[in-house]
């Protein structure tokens, strides 16, 4: 197997040269090839190759793909899996050696090459340049130079490739071939006139043919060139040659000939972390960038500190870009995390793990790799943090943590890195850089310079609050600047910085919102109330009022004066404050406007999941699930603050309107936490309040209804059964028909997975005649879908045949898109249990092409499992495995596990596989499953026979 990018795309199977397809397949090759070593996920591939225009399903992606796997590999038997083109995490690979890809082989020969000539071999050294150079037939990547994928490796391909020319040209004059290697020269120093290595090697050519006037021509030449078009001065190469000419040093040719170092065939670092990517340069440092690597390399716990704003997490981030770690390194931010039980939690969203049940289950699953992980600001949580980074190093020899905050941890094998302020150098170069990006052209004038090195003394030198300041530059001067923090520091010396938090921050940050209009000032101090971030939405509705009735101008401003950022990854787009300006804002808000603002908030939150409430059952939960996602911090807060302050209602009715949200995502942490905290303090307002206890009794059913789901989720059918029956009860008492009839419904699911068939029979009766009474079709769909169920358990499957047909028509036509998949996977187990498996293969199937995982992922799991089961019973049992092992991988991710979500049919769907299949079969096809992603089993379950 060959692969050609040295020029147009093309790969030869052994002589053959393969159809590599349309212009997008091969682009999805070229992404890959210009990743390698590393993996590239699916999404990003499609960033990448649709990066023109909107991308397609995923679904174009995965037959691009296989298309791709039948060409590189025809003779790869059916069912076999690749060897080349391979499934690899949450993306794909090419799995080649590096000989097997010309660009890999043109950088070892070059790198070989320039080996050889440092050893004084120039001989040697011809023969691999020539053999490197010979590779490329055009522009490196030629069909896809516009290609985002394709821009840093051209790059780097080119800078190679012009230096790979000049070290043959070097290669030349060693071996005394000075008149072809003058001619080329001559050309290259044309081609590329700002590369000083061509003029010093031209010039010494000369020379050394007894042209000195002529070499000292080209090196003058060589001088004004750089002089007119870059307004730099000559290297010290070339003034060590143009020296050595004057001193008549024969010797010349010895020290030019030598290979400089060959640094653009540097690696790329690996796609598995989630670092950001840096928007701006990195100034001074060097020696605590060093100091900081040097500590990684040694220890196995590096805890960086200081004041806040001096740059810890930029140091750490710029420290670990550089890295090439297959796994890692992970951040994790705990800016937004208050409660030191939430960590675990934390740490596997950061590295995409399965929620888990506490900090020794979290051990286990991250104790087996090798990984870094990148804890930030955990000041306000140092002594959770210590616990956790001591259980996760003794949990695995290979597992490194970095820890960014002001205090030390003060654990065993903590090494410190104690960060102070840029020296006043760098201070300057910094407040320089940034003042050059908000005023280009505008250079720094000798006669600015004191008065920025007197500003960058009064900022303490704080990176951050030099950002701040080189913002402003856009409309004051840097001695206006300077006088405005001379009359800050004097309202600061009133008493209000004393110390602080961020007290000498605070000056900055004072100093900046001084200089804002006052519309700006109010937005800003209404803003704080916002935790996690927020949409133009969200701003509108806590941040308009009669006084500023339009906010984004203001918005806009804030993000301009760099006090409000924002997130160009989501769209809408999304906003935050960094955490420090963020809590200064708070302290600027009188008790009365907090109280006020936390109020507004809560009243946007209420709002936002009381919409999405009825739309998560909906086609379109998918797109309502990651919005609510996305306010994860929000609703934390919003709960928080709705409990401090005594508003019981609003917060139970928050709980209530996530019970949806909470159950088909696995919230069980967030569930029973706020849930039960929020019915606690509901049960003494019932007590305290009888002027309105029917409306505070309506809302407890209602909240039980979700405490009851996520108690579901924890398998704990009993206590669930406990919360329903409450909850059923309520609603009865109130009058609220629908949450009783629902209630009553999901009593009976608990009762019959509890083995009580005769107990759940009567209860679902009474749930199908509450339902009717209702008359809404989803509520109908609901109890008839359990009453199936049941129907089906009990034997009598002509009428749970009936009422799961009559619950999916329900279902489809009022749009409850969970019903419609539970009573379609129920429906599919009653054409299994009568005798007609092809029947079952084919509602099955059909469900799940026709559904969103992202909408309900635990339902969708639950029928591809039930589908594996039925696979098995029509001679596919090899496919039934594959979807297994899918099944166990995808659903620990989001905390769903078949025998406990299905405990009456889950085992007997795994067991029909084992038995159908020898146990190496059986153990090949689940390993195979297991490293399928959502979108690549969708492609896998579209392949199934009909």
């Amino acid at each position: 197997m060959q692969f050609r990018v040295l020029g147009p795309l093309a790969a030869e199977v052994g002589s053959e040269e393969v159809d590599l397809g349309g212009p997008r397949q091969r682009a999805v090759l070229a992404a890959l090839l210009a990743a390698r070593p590393s993996s590239v996920s699916s999404e990003r591939l499609m960033e990448q190759v649709w990066s023109d225009t909107e991308p397609p399903s995923m679904a174009t992606l995965f037959g691009y793909v296989a298309s791709l796997r039948r060409a590189l590999e025809p003779d790869r038997a059916a069912r076999t899996a690749p060897q080349l083109l391979v499934r690899e995490g949450p993306g794909y690979a090419l799995r080649v050696p590096a000989e097997a890809v010309d660009a890999e082989r043109f950088t070892r020969l070059v790198t070989v090459g320039g080996r050889h000539l440092d050893r004084g071999d120039p001989h040697a050294a011809l023969g691999h340049l020539d053999q490197g150079l010979g590779l490329w037939r055009g522009a490196a990547y030629a069909d896809f130079l516009d290609a985002p994928f394709a821009a840093s490796t051209v790059a780097r391909l080119d800078s190679l490739h012009t230096a790979a020319r000049e070290l043959r040209l070097a290669a030349l004059l060693a071996v005394g071939d000075f008149a072809t290697a003058i001619g080329e020269l001559q050309a290259l120093v044309i081609e590329y006139p700002l590369r000083e290595r061509g003029w010093e090697l031209l010039a010494v050519a000369l020379y050394q043919t007894g042209r000195q006037g002529d070499a000292l021509a080209v090196l003058r030449e060589a001088r004004d060139r750089l002089a007119a078009e870059l307004g730099a001065d000559p290297g010290p190469g070339l003034l060590r040659i143009q020296e050595a000419i004057l001193r008549q040093d024969e010797s010349l040719w010895v020290s030019v000939a030598r290979a400089p170092a060959l640094t653009a065939a540097a690696g790329r670092a690996p796609s598995s972390r989630n670092l950001p990517a840096a928007i701006s340069s990195f100034v001074g440092r060097d020696a605590e960038r060093a100091r900081l690597n040097a500590l990684l390399a040694e220890h196995r716990l590096v805890t960086v500190t200081g004041p806040g704003g001096v740059g810890k997490t930029r140091l750490a981030m710029e420290s670990l870009c550089e890295r090439a770690d297959p796994d890692g390194p992970w951040l994790v931010e705990l800016a937004g995390v208050r409660d030191g039980t939430l960590l675990a939690r934390t740490v596997a969203d950061a590295l995409g793990l399965p929620e888990p049940a506490g900090l020794p289950e979290l051990a286990r699953l991250v104790g087996e790799r090798r990984t870094l992980i990148v804890l930030d600001n955990a000041e306000h949580l140092v002594d959770a943090v210590a616990d956790l980074a001591t259980a996760l190093l003794a949990a695995g020899p290979a597992v490194q943590i970095l820890v960014t905050t002001r205090q030390s941890l003060g654990i065993a094998g903590e090494a410190l890195l104690e960060l102070t302020s840029l020296p006043p150098e760098d201070a300057v170069a910094l407040l320089t850089a940034r003042r050059a990006a908000v005023l280009p052209g505008d250079a720094l004038t000798e006669a600015d310079r004191p008065v920025a090195r007197q500003l960058c003394r009064e900022l303490d030198g704080l990176p951050l609050a030099i950002e701040l300041a080189a913002a402003q530059c856009r409309a004051l001067s840097l001695r206006e600047i300077l006088d405005q923090l001379d009359d800050r520091f004097a309202l600061l010396g009133s008493g209000r910085a004393g110390g602080h938090r961020h007290a000498t921050l605070e000056r900055t940050i004072e100093w900046s919102h001084h200089l804002l209009t006052p519309p700006e000032q109010q937005l800003f101090r209404r803003l704080s109330v916002f935790d996690g971030g927020f949409d133009l939405d969200a701003a509108q509705q806590v941040g308009t009022g009669p006084e500023l009735p339009r906010i984004l101008p203001a918005l806009l401003s804030l993000v301009r004066k760099s006090l409000v950022s924002v997130d160009a990854m989501h769209t809408p787009r999304r906003y935050r404050m960094l955490d420090s300006i963020r809590h200064y804002a708070a302290g600027l808000l009188s008790e009365a406007e907090r109280a006020a603002l936390r109020l507004r908030h809560r009243a946007w939150l209420l709002g936002l999941v009381e919409a999405a409430e009825p739309r998560l059952l909906t086609a379109d939960g998918a797109h309502w699930m990651q919005r609510l996602r996305l306010e994860r911090d929000n609703i934390a807060a919003g709960l928080e603050s709705a409990l401090e302050t005594g508003d019981v209602l609003g917060a139970a009715r928050i709980c209530a309107a996530l019970a949806w949200f909470w159950f088909r995502t696995g919230q069980i942490t967030d569930g029973l936490r706020w849930g039960r905290a929020a019915e606690s303090a509901l049960l003494k307002e019932v007590a305290a309040d009888t002027a309105h206890g029917e409306e505070l009794l309506l809302v407890r059913a209602r909240l039980l209804l979700a405490i009851g789901g996520v108690t579901y989720l924890t398998g704990d059918h009993a206590g669930a059964s406990e919360v329903f029956r409450t909850a059923a009860g309520l609603g009865e008492r109130v009058g609220a028909r629908d949450v009783r009839a629902t209630a009553v419904n999901y009593l009976a699911s608990m009762i019959m997975m509890a083995g009580d068939l005769a107990g759940a029979q009567a209860v679902a009766d009474q749930a199908v005649a509450l339902a009717e009474a209702v008359g809404h079709p989803g509520v109908r769909a609901e109890a008839l879908t359990v009453r199936g169920q049941i129907s089906r358990i009990a034997g009598d499957l002509e009428r749970a045949h009936r009422e799961l047909t009559e619950a999916n028509r329900l279902a489809r036509e009022c749009g409850h898109w969970w019903a419609v998949l539970s009573s379609g996977w129920a429906g599919g187990k009653v054409s299994l249990d009568r005798g007609q498996p092809e029947q079952a293969l084919r509602t099955l199937r059909a469900l799940v092409l026709e559904t969103d995982p992202g909408n309900d992922r635990a339902s969708w799991l639950a029928l591809v499992h039930s589908l594996a089961g039925v696979l098995a019973r029509t001679g596919e049992a090899a496919s039934g495995a594959v979807l297994l092992g899918a099944v166990a991988a995808l659903g620990a991710t989001i905390g769903y596990f078949p025998e406990r979500m299905d405990p009456l049919d889950a085992p007997a769907s795994a067991r029909a596989v084992r038995e159908a299949l020898d146990e190496e079969t059986c153990r090949a096809a689940t390993a195979r499953g297991r490293q399928l992603d959502w979108a690549e089993l969708v492609a896998v379950l579209s392949s199934l026979p009909q």
